[in-house]
């Protein structure tokens, strides 16, 4: 379909530019002696993520398509501004923006595809955007250093690639995706039937209080696990023996296994069931977690950490299918937003405690910590929504679902 090649296009715009910017942000401001600046305008970011649940419900309101627009639009802005590095005022202001913009898209990404698309359409949909994320992400970065190098030296290499990741942002605007009429959605949008439930924010959370309670609590799970390796896997895998010089190929190999993963995804999740492929995913993604705390070489660690990246991603594509399909439509936005602003308090929890993880216990040790916090969401996630299926939940969101499309 027309609207998903467009949605991929889009994805790949997006992400490239973001990992251009992400990687010689940091760089740029530590050339300056501005790394606080940098620290609050990535405080700042966080911050705005956490409007996510507001902007999911304008979602539900207007459709994705307005929201990829706006969100496209205040991204590219933020990361302009990231070329100003001597105003912490700034950068607080580019967070801000870039943050709200980021959070946006990443909300009509989830909405477009529920809106638009059939069931046995998303499983695709959704590894094919996955796989356009890792291929953007992996380009942005692997070609950011380099490609401030060759434009010259000093400011300008750095000020150039920055205003280059804006502009492929900004160039996504060429590649969003139309929304159907709203007598065609699979969903909801402007003139569906969302368009007529205008509680507010608060009474549809607590009209869903058992599902809020539950995709919030799942959210701060994952974010908070991820976290607390993430930042530090580098460290880690000096530790564990990998060469210095070759830290940096070893993530850039762990990020071809999750593209190569991501490319699997959609045949496995047409294949089998999301919840049995959550249940796979995650339980070798601790399984592989376990590894790189007992690796007894480098190259051991090297293998663990990239099939851990591969089985994460995974369990992430199928959990959002889980969701799409228990989310009733006509909320699905807020809903959204709601698990997107709980994953990033976790991951903002993770982060801070991860240092402190690693500074008391040592490297090995928070990885174990990490693995009992991988087996304990590989066992919520299932139990959540068995729950959900037991108590009718998904039976009444099927026939809601079923209601507005008609």
């Amino acid at each position: 379909m027309a609207g998903a090649r467009r949605l991929s296009a889009f994805t790949f715009m997006f992400f490239t530019g973001m990992w251009l910017s992400k990687t010689v942000h940091p760089l740029y401001f530590d050339r300056h002696g501005h790394l606080m600046a940098f620290g609050l305008s990535y405080t700042a970011m966080a911050l705005a993520g956490t409007a996510s649940v507001a902007i999911g419900r304008v979602a539900d309101r207007v459709g994705p398509r307005p929201v990829f627009v706006w969100g496209t639009v205040l991204y590219a802005a933020g990361m302009a501004l990231r070329v100003f590095h001597a105003s912490a005022a700034v950068a607080v202001a580019s967070g801000l923006v870039a943050g709200f913009g980021a959070s946006s898209v990443f909300i009509a990404l989830r909405t477009w595809t529920l809106y638009n698309t059939r069931a046995e359409q998303r499983a695709q949909i959704i590894s094919r955007r996955e796989f356009m994320a890792q291929a953007g992400m992996a380009l942005g970065t692997a070609s950011a250093g380099a490609l401030a190098a060759f434009i010259g030296a000093g400011d300008r290499g750095y000020v150039t690639v920055l205003l280059i990741a804006a502009g492929c942002v900004a160039a996504g605007l060429l590649f969003v995706p139309p929304s159907l009429a709203g007598d065609q959605q699979e969903g909801v949008g402007p003139g569906g039937a969302a368009a007529k439930e205008r509680g507010s924010l608060t009474a549809v959370l607590r009209q869903y209080r058992g599902l809020t309670l539950g995709i919030v609590g799942l959210g701060l799970l994952m974010g908070f696990y991820v976290s607390i390796l993430t930042p530090y896997l580098p460290l880690l895998l000096a530790e564990q023996g990998v060469p210095l010089a070759l830290v940096g190929g070893v993530l850039a190999l762990a990020s071809l296994v999750r593209l190569a993963a991501a490319a699997l995804a959609g045949p496995t999740l047409r294949q089998h069931s999301p919840l049995k492929v959550f249940l796979l995913s995650e339980g070798c993604c601790a399984l592989a977690t376990l590894a790189l705390a007992v690796s007894v070489n480098g190259w051991m660690a090297a293998c663990a950490l990239a099939l851990r990246g591969a089985f994460l991603l995974g369990a992430s594509v199928s959990q959002e299918l889980l969701q799409l399909h228990a989310f009733p439509t006509s909320v699905a936005g807020a809903l959204f937003g709601l698990v997107q602003s709980a994953f990033l308090a976790g991951d903002a929890l993770g982060g801070a405690v991860g240092g402190w993880l690693h500074h008391l216990l040592g490297s090995s040790q928070t990885v174990l910590v990490a693995t009992g916090l991988t087996v304990t969401n590989a066992v919520l996630v299932p139990l959540f929504y068995a729950r959900l299926r037991s108590s009718g939940a998904f039976a009444l969101t099927r026939k809601e679902n079923a209601n507005e499309a008609a």
